[in-house]
């Protein structure tokens, strides 16, 4: 509850102070992340590919069509224009063969592509492997706003600790400072050993002051890796950072198994245009030559349409040799981070043990630092110990403090690492 309080002392009252812990930013980061949420979009956009494949490759395409043409003959028998199928032989105009005089049309025209099976799920799977390929890449977006966030996280709750102690430093001095002050006035001490001291308080306040602008500073940082937006000062909770499991499968094999099924459906949908393409058509309403008779040339008609490539100079066996190009440099990336993996993680667990080995240090220098003060405070009034010797023990503790703060820090740091390099 006092540390509370000491954080209230450097807000507005204006503002509220509220705890936070460590999800509450990360979540606030990853909700809020203009990328994540566009590939969240693309997600739906995905599956409406899905659905357009299947209207342009399934169901039948429909149309309406209207066509008139106009192709009269002048000088047909005495008349200037003449529409007909049966010009007379001085009369002008295009071959009647060709016109038959004119054209009236109107039609619903239908196209079925049918034993096009293989070619639509050609389409399909390259739809799918591309919307993974998308979800797999918000992954890494994922890791490296957690891990941005949990870096800032961290450093930031470390001036909170250091706020802490030296508050506490600041704390013993000002208890011993009335006493020293009285002992002054009774000539038992120095004026100078009051000075010493108030200057040495002096200097813990205000490294408490810029530690708590370093604090207010760090939580304005990490509201802007959360895209959060409000002006409250926010208390942080201890983060609880563990060393996670190895994965089944890592992101980087993940990325190449993606990478390289997304180059083989890409050459698989190239490969579509090989295969015998097959159409049912067909069509039904008016086409005539001649107006007057139009309401006769009522009927339907209906096709079959195949087509199969020949050759195309060899295109297929290129663009396959390009593709597997493509795979190959695929597997030296994956190669690569393998080991990189490897000697990434060996780094980061020898700092997490060094950096703990340090910590346990500090953590028992601390004790016997804090073990000595309790010893020498009390003789400072007595002038057993000399005000310059109780300061520079007081120095010393805040040296220890600061130094096993800064472990505990790198030891969050490096587990974090950790796992970001392990996901």
């Amino acid at each position: 509850m006092k540390r509370f309080f000491l954080l209230l002392a450097m807000i507005p009252m204006q503002l509220i102070a509220q705890e936070k812990d460590l999800s509450f930013f990360v979540q606030s980061g990853l909700q809020n992340n203009p990328t994540l949420l566009e590939n969240t979009n693309l997600a739906q956009y995905f599956s409406i590919q899905k659905e357009i494949i299947a209207a342009q490759n399934k169901k039948p395409q429909v149309s309406a069509t209207g066509d008139y043409l106009f192709a009269p003959f002048f000088n047909d028998n005495g008349k200037v224009i003449s529409i007909t199928d049966n010009p007379s032989a001085k009369a002008f105009g295009y071959n009647a063969g060709i016109t038959n005089g004119g054209l009236y049309a109107a039609q619903v025209n239908v196209a079925v592509n049918i034993l096009n099976k293989g070619v639509i799920n050609n389409l399909y799977a390259q739809n799918n492997i591309q919307a993974k390929v998308t979800a797999n890449s918000s992954l890494q977006i994922k890791y490296d706003v957690e891990k941005n966030i949990t870096d800032q996280y961290i450093i930031t709750y470390q001036f909170l600790q250091q706020t802490y102690y030296l508050q506490h430093i600041i704390d013993m001095m000002q208890n011993r400072k009335p006493l020293v002050a009285a002992l002054v006035q009774k000539g038992l001490l120095q004026q100078n050993d009051f000075l010493l001291l108030d200057i040495q308080l002096q200097n813990a306040i205000n490294d408490l002051k810029q530690m708590q602008y370093a604090y207010k500073n760090g939580i304005e940082l990490l509201k802007n890796f959360s895209l959060i937006k409000d002006t409250t000062t926010y208390v942080l909770q201890k983060p609880e950072i563990f060393i996670l499991p190895d994965p089944a499968q890592r992101y980087y094999q993940q990325k190449f198994e993606l990478d390289s099924l997304n180059l083989i459906a890409q050459q698989n949908v190239f490969n579509n245009k090989y295969k015998p393409q097959v159409s049912i058509l067909g069509s039904g309403g008016i086409n005539a030559t001649n107006l007057t008779n139009a309401y006769r040339n009522v009927g339907v008609s209906a096709a079959v349409h195949v087509a199969i490539p020949i050759s195309d100079g060899r295109q297929r066996k290129f663009n396959n040799q390009t593709t597997s190009i493509l795979i190959n440099n695929q597997k030296l990336y994956r190669d690569n981070a393998s080991l990189l993996l490897e000697s990434n993680l060996r780094n980061a667990k020898q700092q997490i043990e060094q950096w703990k080995a340090s910590s346990i240090a500090n953590s028992e220098l601390i004790q016997k630092q804090q073990l000595l003060l309790d010893i020498i405070k009390d003789k400072v009034v007595s002038g057993q110990v000399t005000v310059m010797d109780y300061i520079n023990a007081l120095q010393e503790y805040s040296v220890m403090q600061k130094n096993k703060a800064i472990a505990e820090t790198n030891i969050l740091l490096y587990i974090i690492l950790y796992n970001y390099y392990n996901h």
